[in-house]
């Protein structure tokens, strides 16, 4: 598995646009143009899930090297191509990435395709934090949603826990509001 770090207009765009719109619903992600202005950011990685030369999915994340933090932001694996391992190789891929925390948000477990999201996670080594966590608006005024912050290892101190979430909403959401 390869990551592709798309930096500037890539071919690859069209089919990474496509999965993200069809696996995000809009409150849960930016406008695409508004990602594709993030491209050129150091700390904001989009790259393709390339498998065999051709791409597979794509997984959106923040390295912050002087805090010890991955964050995931979004990821997600060609619906025609899910059941073949595709997701687990790319995050063993990304968590060999350097960070002290790798930090995603899940939705709230209610439905079964949200718990099996979870379970995914899970087994690939994350854990549910046990402190209260909504994601952030994308845009200024909307509501912030209800989530799970997931994190390998666990984050046991409130104290952290809050460090890191202050972390996401400033330099995640916050920082891009218009």
């Amino acid at each position: 598995m390869d990551l592709i770090r798309i930096t500037r207009q890539h071919p690859y765009l069209t089919s990474i646009r496509g999965w993200y719109e069809a696996s995000f619903p809009p409150g849960e992600r930016r406008q695409f143009d508004s990602l594709i202005q993030l491209l050129p950011y150091p700390d904001m990685h989009l790259c393709a899930l390339v498998e065999a030369g051709q791409p597979v999915g794509f997984i959106s994340y923040w390295q912050w090297p002087d805090a010890g933090v991955l964050f995931i932001e979004h990821f997600a694996i060609d619906p025609d191509r899910r059941g073949q391992q595709l997701g687990q190789q790319a995050l063993t891929r990304v968590l060999t990435i350097p960070a002290a925390y790798y930090l995603l948000e899940a939705e709230l477990p209610v439905d079964d395709l949200s718990k099996r999201r979870i379970h995914f996670y899970e087994r690939q080594g994350f854990q549910i934090n046990d402190f209260p966590y909504a994601q952030p608006p994308y845009q200024p005024g909307n509501p912030a949603i209800p989530m799970k912050l997931l994190s390998q290892p666990v984050i046991h101190e409130q104290a952290v826990f809050d460090a890191f979430c202050r972390l996401i909403e400033e330099r995640v959401y916050q920082r891009f509001y218009h």
